[in-house]
């Protein structure tokens, strides 16, 4: 008799996933579900990035070429706009930090679930009061980085519509420096005052998810500057600087250049793809590309800041439901920004696996610690 084994191993992983949730009373029940749902969500990011990347590896050349379209619109607009969760996010995470002030004795008692010696340095005036001070100064620097934050934003949405930035607008129309700066100067504090009424009006539960999600995608970005050390020391031609080069695109000094609209498609068939280099060897410039950055896609690790939504919905209680509309619609952005990248021939696919799989690694790390560290704290906090 035929026995179907993959049948009997499907049936064998679902009983055991039903065990799992339906073990214990109700809120475990619920912790389960919820672990259940994020394991299966991240295998399915890893399994199709994961996937990606062991395809690229010995077909990026060839997934480039039949996929390329560099004056394709919709990977057009992903190029220019697509990166704004990166430059959106000190904005919105200094705000919500600012606006999360609390008394400095609640300060303190968070402190002393850290670090329980210091219970005896808050009984110290001279101690306290510096300890106060160096409270407020870091509120004042939470509402600085604000600030900068809103510099990043406004002037990535403007140079992607414009080509430059509003200071820079002003000048070219005959304003003066000093007006041009004024000006600039209120639209950031304006979007800055904005973003900060908007978090005020969360309620406490959904505000303290922002504080911890808000530190964590500081982090993230911290973290994420290892993309663009990987760039340079991988040192990667991208695939349209070899189109461009194949058919005279250069500058005075010979450098690959181009526009937007320069790259026809047909020109992939017959370039000169020597410079190609697997992510796995360091490329070779030659003196005359431009961008020997492929390796790995910062476009896709941007994208895959979106993934502090699903991680924000799991510290929220009411929207815990919700994680896996908010899983899936960060791993369709991450996908569909790499799938553009490959399209505008600036990576290879190998580039935007790398880029996500980074960024996740990144961000699970940090949520592990921190949580660790809230937990921790709740533990030893007093009552």
């Amino acid at each position: 008799m035929y026995y179907n084994t993959n049948g009997a191993f499907l049936q064998l992983i679902w009983y055991l996933i039903n065990v799992i949730i339906q073990s214990g009373d109700k809120m475990t029940r619920q912790k389960n579900i919820l672990m259940t749902q994020k394991t299966v969500m991240y295998a399915l990011f890893f399994l199709t990035f994961g996937v990606m990347m062991v395809v690229g590896t010995f077909r990026d050349l060839a997934i480039d070429k039949a996929l390329f379209h560099y004056q394709n619109a919709f990977a057009y607009f992903m190029e220019k706009y697509g990166m704004l969760p990166e430059f959106a996010i000190k904005l919105f995470a200094y705000s919500v930090l600012f606006v999360s002030y609390c008394k400095i004795d609640d300060a303190l008692d968070i402190a002393q679930s850290l670090l329980p010696f210091t219970a005896k340095l808050r009984g110290i005036k001279p101690i306290r009061i510096i300890l106060t001070v160096l409270y407020h100064l870091l509120y004042l620097a939470f509402l600085y980085g604000a600030f900068w934050g809103s510099n990043d934003l406004l002037e990535f949405l403007l140079r992607g519509a414009t080509g430059g930035n509003l200071q820079d607008l002003l000048m070219l129309g005959g304003w003066t420096k000093p007006a041009a700066v004024a000006v600039w100067t209120a639209a950031r504090i304006a979007l800055e005052i904005l973003v900060i009424l908007l978090c005020r009006r969360v309620d406490k539960d959904t505000l303290q998810a922002l504080e911890f999600m808000a530190i964590a995608g500081l982090l993230m970005y911290e973290g994420g500057n290892i993309i663009g050390a990987l760039k340079e020391h991988f040192h990667r031609v991208r695939f349209r600087e070899m189109i461009a080069y194949s058919h005279g695109l250069v500058d005075a000094y010979g450098m690959t250049c181009r526009g937007s609209e320069d790259l026809p498609r047909e020109w992939a068939a017959n370039s000169d793809y020597s410079a190609f280099t697997p992510w796995y060897k360091i490329g070779n410039d030659y003196g005359v590309f431009s961008e020997p950055n492929s390796f790995p896609s910062g476009h896709t690790a941007a994208a895959a800041y979106t993934l502090l939504l699903p991680a924000l919905v799991t510290k929220t209680k009411r929207a815990k439901q919700w994680f896996i509309p908010a899983f899936l619609l960060t791993f369709g952005y991450t996908l569909t920004m790499g799938i553009t990248r490959l399209v505008r021939g600036a990576h290879y696919m190998t580039d935007i696996a790398a880029g996500a799989m980074i960024m996740f690694l990144i961000l699970a790390v940090i949520m592990a610690i921190m949580n660790r560290i809230e937990r921790y704290a709740n533990a030893h906090r007093k009552e």
